[in-house]
């Protein structure tokens, strides 16, 4: 296992993740149900317990995140927000579409859309890590 956590551009990754947490008008359990959701798809193992810790914020939601498309805990805005997290986890597959993309804006609005991408770019960032290094 190669220890991720050290050197400059670790440190870099980690002020970037603390500047779109700390700037973020989205509210630290939708920033967090991002960041599992993200994680699951990655299957980064450590990032899942990580994020998972945060289960007591909303039990149901946390406990239902696979089903999120069809699960009545989740909101419309809850959904546009994952929705756009797993396209840009799965960037792969194709582009983020214009739609899923304008959908997220209505609920978010311009400034939230950006943050929302933000927090899905910076935690596939650490998935990724995480797996490279085998850390996870």
């Amino acid at each position: 296992m190669l220890d991720p956590g050290k050197g400059a551009a670790f440190t870099a990754l980690g002020e970037l993740a603390k500047a779109a947490e700390e700037n973020s008008s989205l509210s630290s359990g939708l920033r967090e149900l991002i960041k599992l959701r993200c994680s699951q798809l990655n299957g980064c193992e450590y990032c899942v317990r990580l994020h998972s810790a945060h289960r007591e914020e909303a039990p149901e939601l946390f406990d239902n995140l696979p089903e999120w498309r069809t699960h009545p805990a989740f909101t419309g805005r809850e959904r546009a927000a994952l929705a756009l997290a797993e396209a840009v986890t799965l960037v792969h597959a194709g582009q983020v579409s214009r739609p899923l993309l304008e959908a997220a804006m209505r609920e978010f609005g311009e400034a939230g859309t950006r943050e929302l991408l933000w927090i899905a770019i910076v935690i596939n960032s650490y998935n990724r890590l995480a797996i490279s290094t085998r850390f996870a």
